[in-house]
């Protein structure tokens, strides 16, 4: 901004220039000039005006001008620093990931031009991909929390509604779980204990524990109270920050040592000796594919090599969950040891293993018994 002097034709005469830039926004600003005025006090006044009138143009274009882009920046910068929700790092990195993938052709468009067809167009593309309804929902939620960030932060001027809303999803068939029998199980563990695979004891623990994999992998000996016969669950490993943190749930639990189990934890300390020094304080051997988060990988080629059902690694907790059911261990004890919070996630367990089903039709009885198919032909016969 500034006045200046000049002259033009022996007269002097006052120019005006005012430059506004948005403090959010660098690259977004106005400006005006005017000359020919005849007096600095006019000069003044002009100056004044046209910083008024800039202002609110300014602000007019600041209310359209920032992009998806800046704003899902700004939101990412603001989340690793704090200035956000208490996020987690992991659940930054998946709404990163899912907001990039899915509203990349957002990106340059302003923000607050984005309507409900732009949000339709993304839901079409995830029901194209066969994406899960379950999926569709989290990556809806994350795009939200961005879009709501910028409503709040005032980064998007106008008072507009998320382009998700009034929009339903279109249920995807719900598919079977990945899961293992109980012959199954006990087929693919004796073949990978006579195979002698590293891999063995990790399987058949979290097979006898329902303990997660950053659980088992975090899994310390000073955890197991072979005297209570108890394993005191209270941290993880996370393998994409490489680090221990709390568990899931965000508490410890018990969970019970099986007379299996301590043949494993037994057999496990005998070879302590033949583990590097530093990782002898863990109760599982180490393997670098699990320190990379790639133990699903290594569980199905094994399974997949060797004829047997392919499942993720995340599945050998769902097999110790519902043979405990199976077994009529009630709901509530299953859902103590495997630390879920909600109890629907524990109707989906029961379900699977079909314990509230389970002998219900066995009150039927509608087929001829042997006595009067016997009966029936006696008296077709003496007619």
């Amino acid at each position: 901004m500034g006045i200046k002097s000049y002259r033009k034709d022996e007269k002097v005469l006052w120019k005006v220039y005012v430059n506004l830039r948005s403090k959010e926004n660098s690259a977004m600003r106005v400006q005006k000039s005017v000359s020919s005025i005849e007096s600095r006090s006019a000069a003044l006044r002009v100056e004044k005006q046209l910083i008024a009138e800039l202002s609110k143009e300014l602000g007019l274009k600041m209310g359209i001008g920032l992009s998806w882009r800046k704003i899902f920046d700004k939101w990412e910068t603001d989340a690793y620093a704090g200035l956000t929700r208490n996020y987690s790092v992991t659940t930054i990195q998946d709404i990163v990931y899912g907001v990039k993938k899915w509203t990349i052709k957002w990106m340059d468009k302003p923000a607050d031009e984005l309507t409900r067809a732009d949000g339709k167009e993304i839901l079409k593309e995830m029901d194209f991909q066969n994406i899960s309804y379950r999926s569709q929902q989290k990556t809806r939620s994350f795009i939200n929390a961005v879009f709501n960030y910028a409503i709040e932060e005032r980064l998007i001027r106008k008072p507009i509604p998320s382009p998700f809303t009034g929009l339903e999803y279109k249920k995807t068939e719900e598919k079977v779980p990945e899961i293992l029998t109980l012959v199954e199980i006990k087929k693919f563990l004796d073949h990978a204990k006579q195979l002698n695979n590293p891999w063995y004891p990790i399987w058949a623990t979290a097979l006898l524990t329902g303990m997660r994999s950053g659980e088992l992998h975090a899994l310390e000996w000073d955890d197991v109270d072979f005297e209570n016969l108890m394993i005191r669950v209270s941290k993880s490993f996370n393998s994409r920050i490489n680090a221990v943190k709390s568990t899931k749930a965000g508490y410890w639990r018990n969970v019970p040592i099986s007379t299996e189990l301590k043949s494993i934890f037994i057999e496990l300390k005998v070879k302590l000796d033949s583990r590097p020094a530093e990782q002898r304080r863990y109760v599982l051997p180490r393997r670098w594919q699990w320190d990379k988060g790639l133990q699903a990988r290594e569980l199905r080629t094994f399974l997949k090599l060797n004829g047997f059902p392919s499942v993720k690694f995340h599945a050998l907790r769902a097999c110790f969950a519902t043979q405990l059911l199976s077994k009529n261990t009630p709901p509530a004890i299953v859902m103590k040891i495997c630390g879920w919070k909600t109890l629907k996630t524990m109707e989906f367990y029961v379900r699977l293993a079909g314990v509230n089903e389970a002998g219900a039709t066995e009150v039927l009885s509608i087929l001829p018994t042997e006595r009067e198919v016997m009966d029936n032909l006696v008296s077709l016969f003496s007619r």
